[in-house]
C-alpha cells in the first residue's frame, strides 16, 4: 500500500513538473502513469488494513483527478478513477452512514447518503464520458429510449476488453439511483444501469470476482415484482455467485443476507450466511481488503437480526 501512495504521489509530481516543458510531454506522462494506477489496484484489493487504506484513498483520488484531467482520453485511467470512487464510496462512505443509522442520528444519516449520492454520480459521468468518448452515439441512444440503448450497447460491446467500462458504469450507475432512491428521475434510470450491468455479464460473467451476477442479484432481490424484482431469480443468481466464487468472496454473502433474505424474512439464511462471513477468515488474499469490508458490514447486520425479523 505505501508504494502504491509513493507511485501515486510521484506520478503526480512529475506530472505538474513536466508541465513547464510542454502540453505534449505534459499528456506522454501523464498517459505513462495510467499503467501503474492500474497494476497499484491490486496492492490494494490486498491490503489488510481497513482504515489505513480508507485514509488514502481520498489523497488517491484527488491525484488520480489531477492526471485525468491532463489526459480525459486514457480509458484505463478513468476506470481506474471510477473504481476508485465507487470503491471509496461504499466501503466507507456508506460505512459511516450505516454507524449513523445505528445511533439514530437521521440528519447525518442524510448528508452522508448525499455525498454518496454525488460520489457516485461522478463515477457515473466518468463512465459515460468513456463510453462517449468510445462512440458519441451513444447520446443518441439514450435519448431513445431503453429498447434502443440496449440494442446500442449490444451492438457496440461485444468483447472481453469492453467489459470494465461497462460493469463499473453501470455499477455506479445503480449506485448512485440507491443513493437517490427518494428521486423519481432517478429511479427511472434504474433499467439503464440494470442493462448495462446485464451486457457486461454477457460478455464475460467472470469479471471482477463475478460482480455483476451479484449486482444483478441486488436488483431483483431488492425491487418489488411490479418493477422489476423477480426474488426467486434474486435466490439463484446469488446462490450462482457463491458456488462460481466458491464461498471466498464475502460481499455475496453480506448482498445475499441483506436483501433477499430480509425481503423473504428468512432468518436461519440470514444468521447463516453472516455467520460464514464472521467466522470465514482470510479466504482469498487478492479479495482481502473487500472481505475485511463484507466483515464489518456482517458483524453490524447482525446485531440488527431481532429487528429485523
Amino acid at each position: 500500500m505505501t508504494r502504491w501512495i509513493r507511485h501515486l504521489t510521484l506520478a503526480a509530481t512529475v506530472a505538474a513538473l513536466v508541465g513547464q516543458a510542454g502540453c505534449d510531454l505534459t499528456r506522454i506522462t501523464a498517459n505513462s502513469t495510467a499503467n501503474v494506477f492500474e497494476r497499484a489496484g491490486g496492492t490494494l484489493e490486498r491490503h489488510f488494513d481497513y482504515e489505513l487504506v480508507g485514509s488514502a484513498l481520498p489523497g488517491s483520488i484527488m491525484q488520480l483527478e489531477g492526471v485525468f484531467s491532463i489526459v480525459p482520453d486514457n480509458e484505463r485511467l478513468g476506470i481506474t478513477l471510477m473504481r476508485a470512487y465507487t470503491s471509496y464510496t461504499y466501503g466507507w462512505v456508506e460505512d459511516q452512514m450505516q454507524i449513523a443509522q445505528d445511533r439514530g442520528d437521521l440528519d447525518e444519516e442524510e448528508r452522508i447518503l448525499a455525498r454518496a449520492r454525488l460520489l457516485y454520480t461522478r463515477a457515473l459521468n466518468i463512465g459515460l464520458h468513456l463510453m462517449r468518448m468510445r462512440d458519441p452515439g451513444i447520446d443518441a441512444a439514450l435519448e431513445g429510449g431503453h429498447e434502443g440503448y440496449v440494442a446500442y450497447i449490444n451492438e457496440r460491446y461485444t468483447e472481453t476488453g469492453d467489459v470494465p467500462v461497462l460493469f463499473w458504469t453501470g455499477y455506479a450507475w445503480g449506485s448512485a439511483i440507491n443513493a437517490g432512491r427518494d428521486d423519481p428521475e432517478m429511479i427511472l434510470n434504474l433499467p439503464y444501469a440494470r442493462s448495462t450491468v446485464e451486457r457486461a455479464v454477457a460478455v464475460d460473467r467472470t469479471f471482477f470476482n463475478y460482480s455483476g451476477l451479484t449486482f444483478l442479484a441486488v436488483v431483483n432481490a431488492a425491487l418489488p415484482e411490479a418493477l422489476g424484482g423477480d426474488p426467486e431469480e434474486a435466490r439463484r443468481l446469488f446462490e450462482q455467485a457463491l458456488e462460481l466464487t466458491e464461498r471466498k468472496f464475502f460481499t455475496v454473502h453480506v448482498s445475499y443476507a441483506r436483501t433477499y433474505a430480509v425481503q423473504t424474512q428468512n432468518r436461519e439464511l440470514f444468521v447463516r450466511l453472516l455467520r460464514e462471513v464472521v467466522d470465514g477468515g482470510d479466504p482469498e488474499p487478492s479479495a482481502r481488503l473487500a472481505n475485511r469490508m463484507a466483515r464489518r458490514r456482517a458483524v453490524r447486520w447482525l446485531q440488527r437480526t431481532d429487528q429485523l425479523f
